[in-house]
């Protein structure tokens, strides 16, 4: 069942601020009947489909559609637990997520798509294509490559990034407004489901890269030039940029080493939300991948 709810929707927790970004909303339904948000931008073509990283929505991705509705069907899905979307009571496993995923794809009559995951939905990326080749034409990481192995190491020496002060951001008005909701001591909390978000973490599959044949690429910001991201936070440590380096510089060499044809790019100056921070070099850098490897798309 797919419920569609109108364009130009302001988000419950906005007050003055309007979502100027055309689009359509749909409300998709499980096989366990929870629903799920997805933004329809439209456009033509060969469907691209945006996924959100953790304790985001599809509306992040605001800043970047209006580059390719006009040769590409763009959407956005909002995973269980985010945003508009529902929760359920049990299973955030990378499998149960990609599974909804393919339920959306075929209730909205899409056979296949290029896939372009924030951060989180890396693993969502492998596991699709992995798992689902025949749905999969490419698959696009931003700052999605990371070595999960050195995830506790990061968190235990870097700042919790979600308190971050986002006034960096050039479209900050939009993610204060759809990914972050204020706590009442004026701090913001990310616009999520609290009590299962660490259930993502624990629930997540290990990442690798061998046996996804659809072309992809990394796109990265450098891990040393996000000094900015921690405004309000204070002086990150040496051990903190030291542990941020291995997760994704290993993550990097990882997906080279395991991924047949492997693209590889990086944004200087930017920071991990480089879709809010730099979208401009960002669409620069898909928009050229996809003209080199999709070139009926031109």
């Amino acid at each position: 069942m797919i419920i569609i709810i109108s364009s130009f929707l302001t988000m419950a927790n906005a007050s003055q601020w309007v979502d100027k970004t055309h689009h359509q909303i749909h409300f998709v339904e499980m096989d366990d009947n929870i629903k799920l948000e997805v933004v329809d931008w439209g456009g033509k073509g060969t469907p691209i489909v945006f996924l959100a990283g953790l304790a985001l929505n599809a509306h992040t991705f605001d800043p970047l559609v209006s580059s390719f509705v006009e040769s590409f069907r763009v959407i956005g899905i909002t995973r269980v637990g985010h945003g508009s979307s529902e929760s359920r009571n049990e299973n955030y496993s990378t499998a149960r997520l990609t599974k909804d995923i393919i339920t959306i794809l075929n209730k909205m009559n899409i056979a296949n798509a290029i896939f372009a995951g924030h951060s989180f939905a890396g693993g969502e990326l492998n596991h699709l294509g992995r798992h689902f080749p025949e749905r999969v034409k490419g698959l696009i990481y931003i700052d999605a490559i990371q070595d999960l192995n050195y995830m506790d190491n990061h968190l235990a020496v870097c700042p919790d990034l979600g308190y971050a002060t986002i006034d960096i951001l050039k479209y900050q008005d939009n993610f204060y407004n759809t990914q972050r909701v204020k706590n009442s001591d004026g701090s913001y909390l990310p616009y999520a489901d609290l009590s299962v978000l660490g259930r993502f973490f624990t629930e997540e599959e290990e990442r690798h890269y061998s046996g996804i044949t659809a072309p992809a690429i990394a796109i990265n910001h450098i891990p040393e030039q996000t000094k900015d991201f921690f405004i309000g936070l204070g002086n990150p440590t040496q051990k903190c940029f030291e542990e941020m380096n291995k997760l994704t510089y290993l993550g990097i060499a990882s997906f080279i080493k395991d991924k047949q044809n492997a693209d590889v790019a990086a944004i200087q100056n930017s920071q991990h939300m480089m879709h809010m921070a730099t979208p401009e070099k960002l669409v620069m850098v898909i928009k050229s991948w996809l003209a080199r490897t999709f070139s009926t798309n031109k």
